[in-house]
């Protein structure tokens, strides 16, 4: 795909700074890594999100992050790792092409924290949440996964009650 980056680094076309590379992923750093020994994974096919992944190149990305997190582990002894992927520009993902960043974690580094402080949900309300993946578990099982429509909760109260 000419207008995407991660294709045109697949591709050769594109300099980066390669790590990793096999039949069907690569591993390269970022332009501008959050901190040292960040590492972005991707499939060499062009797959806009992880909502779009199928099952073979889901396994053979997860079998690069496993292989390159160790490889981050190693070189650089962090205390901790983010393995972080985005799906869509809401959720941060600013590159249309599947990765994954694979990032080593220190006591006070620059990335700081990644989720808001906690807040304390009613019980009810997390038996209700828990209850509506449930059903959309069970719809996608039988469907052979291939739902991707969304789970609407019918009460408005929830929604109201998840966005406080």
């Amino acid at each position: 795909m000419d207008d995407c980056v991660f294709c045109r680094i697949v591709e050769g076309v594109e300099p980066a700074r390669i790590v990793h590379s096999d039949q069907e992923t690569v591993a390269f750093l970022p332009l501008t890594p959050a901190v040292a020994g960040h590492v972005l994974v991707i499939p060499r096919q062009h797959v806009r999100d992880a909502w779009e992944l199928d099952e073979p190149t889901s396994f053979a990305l997860t079998r690069a992050v496993r292989q390159v997190m160790h490889a981050v582990r190693t070189a650089f002894e962090p205390e901790g790792m983010n393995i972080i992927t985005s799906v869509g520009s809401v959720a941060t993902q600013s590159v249309m092409h599947v990765h994954v960043h694979v990032v080593p974690r220190n006591e006070n580094d620059r990335m700081g924290r990644i989720w808001p402080p906690p807040r304390s949900s009613a019980p009810e309300h997390l038996d209700q949440l828990a209850e509506r993946l449930r059903v959309a578990l069970r719809s996608s099982a039988e469907n052979d996964g291939e739902q991707h429509g969304e789970v609407r909760d019918p009460d408005p109260a929830v929604e109201e009650r998840e966005s406080d």
